[in-house]
């Protein structure tokens, strides 16, 4: 007898049995063994040889044969072959579809029955659903585990983090590192306040080599007092809610102005337009009413010209708003976009307050409502903080460019023309458009071509050149001005949250562990990869490994009672 089955040891069978009634790999293996055999040696000895019962294996062939599908099919189906491909499929179609895709089960379970493979895999919903939280188990497990292996070989480092609050109702704390885009943290908390942040940052940061030195986010008082407070680091404010503060001080009142003086000149313009007519026509006989009616056209004419000039000076007040808010993002760098300079904190807070006061001036002109001037002001409030990111920006860059221990002229070279190169061509990928996209490049490459042309650099040896270049880029990387990414991931949470109408604390950290371990860039990257300087171990291989086979589909109810 196979040692997989003892001599005449009853319990020994039993629990054979159930080992291969639970191991679908192995019963495709012992039937095809099996059937391969039949043309040797008899059924018994077949079974005999196997070690499993022979009413088992005869059942087994009873079950292919009422196989509603060609015989072709149903062979590589039950096959070793066909058995690893509905593993593959189903682990496939519910980590794409379920979690990657946010799917219900109901569409797997439509694919496999529009596929005819409802004939080999249990596809009702109670089967679908152990598989898909056997498959978020995995993945939380995958991301506990992966996380503290590559911790313990990740080079230390100086990070900033981006930092926001989303609703699900509950608030949901989320922190994301925006140079690799790896999420600290990302879980429900009963409050947003600064103890609630701080227990939060203090597991997302557990077992991590890092040092947070800069917070990019909004003014939320529960937030501003964990950085400024607790922590002790540069707040830098997020530009996008300067520019929407203004947005709402100005944009609203202005278009209605707009819209006010729109409606009065094509009043007027019809007006004119009618009275001229009847004049042309002659139809006005009467001396004097032809003189009424002239007097009517000509203070006609007054009022078009009139409220044309009030639709221009309307038109243009809101065209010089907008100009000034496009103008606060391309000034608050600390770079010139069309030079490529570097600009002092003092440089661009003049500037910053010479587009504030047209959008000021423009305000008080338009008669604006209390309400829009205590937004301006808001807004103005954060402009303190933008000018001190900057000076923050500088005095660290000297700072890392001076651990370098590099010469006086090669540390110019790298603050003048390295940096800025980078800094550039960082910047050119979130241009508004190609035409912008192309100037910003344009100054980048001048730069890089500058310093490829200087002797000084070219003198110096690979390695040391490529440990400069890595200490610029981090420098590049420094200046956050905008918490997008968090703001992103927030929108992608509540699509999430519609669907689903309830994010478990276990679905929102499957999405977390999907979002650092799985989703690539265009280069191929993931933002674990990124952020631990490593490569993981892939997902879906680890989650294939010991993700169990598909169960076979239960005996339907009307076959049970023929």
């Amino acid at each position: 007898m196979d040692t997989l089955l003892p001599k005449d040891t009853n319990e020994s069978r039993v629990e054979c049995f159930e080992s291969f009634k639970k191991n679908r790999k192995e019963q495709s293996e012992l039937f095809k063994a099996y059937e391969s055999s039949l043309s040797e040696t008899s059924e018994r000895q077949a079974a005999k040889d196997l070690g499993v019962p022979r009413t088992t294996l005869q059942h087994w062939r009873k079950r292919k044969a009422k196989i509603d599908l060609s015989k072709e099919v149903v062979s590589f189906f039950e096959s070793p072959e066909g058995t690893e491909f509905l593993h593959e499929l189903v682990t496939a179609l519910l980590f794409g579809m379920v979690q990657l895709g946010g799917c219900g089960i109901r569409l797997v379970r439509l694919v496999l029955e529009l596929c005819h493979l409802d004939h080999f895999i249990g596809n009702s919903i109670g089967s679908l659903h152990k598989l898909n939280v056997k498959m978020e188990e995995d993945i939380v497990n995958y991301g506990n585990t992966e996380g503290k292996r590559l911790s313990k070989d990740m080079p230390s480092k100086k990070i900033s983090t981006c930092d926001d609050e989303t609703f699900h109702p509950t608030p949901c704390l989320v922190s994301i590192e925006p140079v690799s885009n790896f999420i600290l943290t990302e879980q429900y908390s009963e409050k947003r306040d600064a103890a609630s942040w701080s227990l939060a940052m203090k597991e997302g940061l557990k077992d991590l080599p890092v040092t947070v030195i800069q917070s990019t986010s909004d003014e939320g008082t529960g937030l501003l007092k964990y950085v400024e407070k607790e922590l002790g680091i540069h707040h830098s404010p997020d530009l996008f809610h300067v520019q929407q503060e203004l947005t709402r001080a100005t944009s609203g009142p202005l278009n209605a102005k707009v819209r006010k003086a729109t409606s009065e000149y094509q009043e007027a313009s019809e007006s004119t337009q009618k009275l001229t007519k009847r004049k042309e026509n002659g139809s006005v006989s009467n001396k004097k009413k032809r003189h009424d009616l002239d007097k009517k056209l000509s203070e006609s004419k007054i009022n078009e010209e009139r409220t044309k000039l009030n639709l221009e000076e309307a038109t243009k007040r809101l065209t010089d708003t907008q100009e000034a808010k496009r103008a606060l993002g391309e000034i608050y760098h600390p770079f010139n976009l069309k030079t490529g300079e570097a600009q002092t904190p003092e440089q661009v807070s003049l500037k910053l307050e010479e587009q504030f006061s047209i959008i000021k001036s423009v305000a008080m002109a338009a008669k604006l409502s209390e309400n829009s001037f205590d937004r301006l002001e808001k807004a103005h409030r954060v402009f303190k903080g933008m000018v001190a990111t900057l000076a923050f920006f500088w005095t660290t860059v000297k700072t890392y460019i001076a651990d370098l221990g590099l010469t006086k002229e090669l540390e110019l070279l790298v603050i003048e023309v390295l940096i800025p190169a980078i800094y550039l061509e960082i910047t050119a990928k979130k241009a508004r458009n190609a035409e912008e996209k192309k100037l910003i490049l344009a100054q980048s490459n001048d730069l890089f071509e500058r310093l490829n042309a200087t002797e000084l650099w070219l003198q110096l040896e690979k390695e040391e050149r490529l440990k400069i270049e890595k200490t610029a880029k981090n420098c590049a990387y420094l200046f956050q001005r905008s918490s997008s990414c968090v703001e992103g991931r927030n929108g992608y949470l509540s699509l999430r949250h519609h669907g689903l109408h309830k994010l478990s604390t276990r679905k929102l950290t499957v999405l977390t562990v999907l979002h650092n371990y799985f989703i690539k860039r265009p280069n191929g990257t993931t933002a674990a990869e990124r952020f631990f300087e490593q490569k993981p171990k892939e997902l879906f291989g680890v989650l294939l490994e010991q993700f169990p086979y598909p169960p076979r589909p239960a005996i339907k109810p009307h076959k049970l009672a023929a």
